[in-house]
């Protein structure tokens, strides 16, 4: 029997959902459109021009400066150009202020890095609304025109790293507004302006490198905005240390070689200092005057002549401190901080330091700042050595086998290390205020034109001064052979821009100054040596390389300055060759011919004068004898 059918109840058809309202602020929104749409289309208003006479000026400054920039730059519009040609190295650029004023003004002008300008154009001092202005890292020459007292809204004001002269001209003391004066490695001479003390919005300022002479006037002091005071290389006149007294807001200070005399016996409070240089002054007095510094965790005194012990307050807040060549310092070395890496330099001291470093190595370091230096110490005079700096020990095969010892040990900010078994010591002082720069450096690129390309690929370099000493030598007459080559500085990728400068003493002499090891060798990666012959009469020999404020800073990166050395080779030079000189080879029988044939000829032509002589005389009596026959 078939199952029952099931009857279901006939479903109502569901009603539809009612649509939910639209939610207040799209209604808004919606009516907004609808009214807009209704509206007659007004176009955007139209970019604003640049100011006529400021477009005129940059123009004429270009063309000058022989500078192109195709269609990318509109030079009738340069406030609406975005795209200028800008890089790490070279920038060309203009910023504009559009702002209350029917016309857009130019007021900034970056133009830095083209190795191809000469003097600075006129016309640059018509765009009298320029706040900033670099001209940094170029060839300008010549002297800056007085009419740059026009650019009286200036705020920063940066022309190093060129080749201007003459002085600084007196109409610059107008820049009134002026916070950032950068005049570094340039050729300005003439003293230091008293007039820069009433810049009184400087809050940084950075002029070495240059001709200028000292004193620093004193009333510097006026400058109480400053954070960061860099002067140096000032030649001439006695500097104190009293227009420091006000500049409580500096955080990096550095005077070097300032000819800055007495330190102050009240010195001032500089509670936010982080960077202290004042390397190669006549500084003098306790070394524990410097405790009120001692929130600068770089601190860099060496070369002059302070005394007393070293303040544990410094040791304890620096991460570099030099304090290198102050004689009369003395004290036991403090203990290492433990909980940071730190670094000292106290080469050339008194400071006893037979608890942290073996007796062989204070032997040594005794013998920098002896008269004489005891050889009886030393069982093996030396009289040669050899280092592979900033690389790993190197041997090449020669006369007599060449080994380029090991120099890779970290030196920090400040430092020194001593090879015990060469007797042989390297010293390193500076750091980079801005940076942490590193000591050693190398590259895998090929050094061209050399066969020991491995000795060149690494080097040591410094921020301020290296050195390099040979101790318990033999006295007598060296050979020294410095070995250069330019791995960092790459004229090729940094449009030439790029320039390393430093000094080379041997022996306390100057043989080098504003030594360029690409222009040596005629281009980077390339070799070039420097070899001298220098006497020892004091059992050590000093090579001290060091940065006097030239060459550009920043290039490749900052911090990228300074001495840089590739090897150093050391040697007595070979005994002359006392043997007889060879026996002059025995003429061969042709050659015998030749010259009796030689001599023959000239026999012949004497006898032929001797005879034509003698008939000459006889005709000359004859005719005497005719014309006066009673005579």
């Amino acid at each position: 029997m078939p199952p029952p059918l099931l009857l279901r109840p006939k479903s109502t058809p569901a009603s539809p959902t009612p649509m939910a309202p639209l939610p207040l602020p799209l209604l808004l929104a919606l009516a907004g459109l609808a009214v807009a749409a209704a509206q007659p289309f007004t176009p955007p208003p139209q970019q604003q021009a640049t100011d006529a006479s400021d477009a005129a000026a940059l123009r004429a400054v270009f063309q000058r400066w022989g500078l192109g920039f195709g269609a990318t730059v509109n030079l009738d519009h340069p406030c609406g150009t975005r795209d200028w040609p800008a890089s790490f190295a070279r920038n060309a650029s203009v910023g504009c202020s559009c702002d209350g004023s029917p016309e857009c003004r130019i007021t900034h002008l970056n133009v830095t890095g083209f190795s191809n300008l000469t003097g600075i154009p006129p016309e640059l001092f018509n765009l009298t609304e320029l706040v900033s202005l670099d001209l940094s890292n170029n060839n300008l020459s010549g002297s800056i025109p007085q009419e740059v007292a026009n650019l009286s809204k200036l705020q920063t004001w940066r022309f190093n790293n060129n080749k201007l002269s003459g002085l600084l001209p007196n109409e610059s003391s107008r820049l009134g507004s002026l916070q950032s004066l950068w005049m570094f490695d340039n050729y300005i001479e003439g003293q230091l302006p008293e007039f820069i003390a009433n810049l009184t919005n400087l809050t940084d300022l950075r002029i070495y490198g240059t001709k200028l002479r000292g004193p620093i006037p004193k009333n510097f002091s006026n400058l109480t905005n400053l954070k960061i005071l860099m002067l140096g290389d000032l030649d001439g006149g006695n500097s104190t240390f009293d227009f420091i007294a006000d500049e409580t807001n500096v955080s990096i200070l550095s005077l070097r070689n300032c000819g800055i005399g007495q330190f102050p016996s009240n010195p001032p409070n500089l509670r936010n200092l982080t960077y202290l240089d004042l390397r190669s002054n006549n500084l003098s007095g306790s070394m524990q005057q410097l405790r009120l510094f001692s929130t600068s965790k770089y601190t860099y005194v060496g070369e002059n002549n302070f005394s007393g012990n070293l303040p544990s307050e410094i040791v304890q807040s620096s991460r570099g401190l030099d304090v290198s060549y102050n004689p009369f310092l003395n004290g036991n070395l403090p203990n290492n901080p433990a909980d940071r890496n730190w670094s000292i330099n106290y080469i050339g001291t008194s400071i006893a330091a037979s608890r942290t470093i073996n007796s062989e190595n204070l032997t040594l370091l005794n013998c920098l700042h002896m008269k004489e230096c005891n050889r009886k110490f030393y069982t093996n005079p030396i009289t040669s050595f050899a280092v592979n700096c900033g690389g790993k020990q190197k041997i090449y095969p020669d006369s007599l086998p060449i080994t380029f010892n090991d120099d890779t040990s970290d030196l920090g900010a400040a430092g020194f290390h001593v090879n015990t078994d060469r007797q042989w010591i390297v010293s390193h002082v500076g750091s980079d205020p801005f940076s942490d720069s590193p000591g050693t450096v190398n590259t895998t690129q090929d050094i061209l034109g050399t066969d020991m390309p491995d000795l060149y690929q690494t080097a040591r370099t410094s921020r301020s001064a290296l050195s390099y000493y040979a101790v318990g030598l033999l006295n007598g007459k060296y050979t020294v052979q410095l070995f250069f080559a330019e791995i960092l500085i790459d004229s090729q990728l940094y449009n030439g821009t790029g320039r390393r400068l430093f000094n080379i003493d041997i022996q306390g002499q100057n043989i080098k100054t504003d030594f360029d090891i690409t222009k040596e060798a005629g281009g980077v990666r390339r070799p070039t040596n420097i070899t001298r012959e220098v006497t020892v009469d004091n059992s050590v020999l000093k090579i001290h390389l060091y940065w006097s404020g030239r060459g550009t800073c920043c290039i490749p990166y900052e911090g990228a300055y300074g001495p840089l050395v590739s090897a150093i080779r050391v040697f007595r030079p070979e005994k002359p060759n006392n043997s007889p000189p060879p026996p002059r080879p025995v003429s061969a029988p042709s050659d015998d011919k030749r010259r009796g044939v030689v001599a023959g000829i000239a026999a012949l032509c004497i006898a032929a004068a001797v005879i034509s002589s003698s008939v000459v005389y006889l005709w000359w009596k004859w005719v005497a004898l005719v014309k006066h026959p009673n005579a």
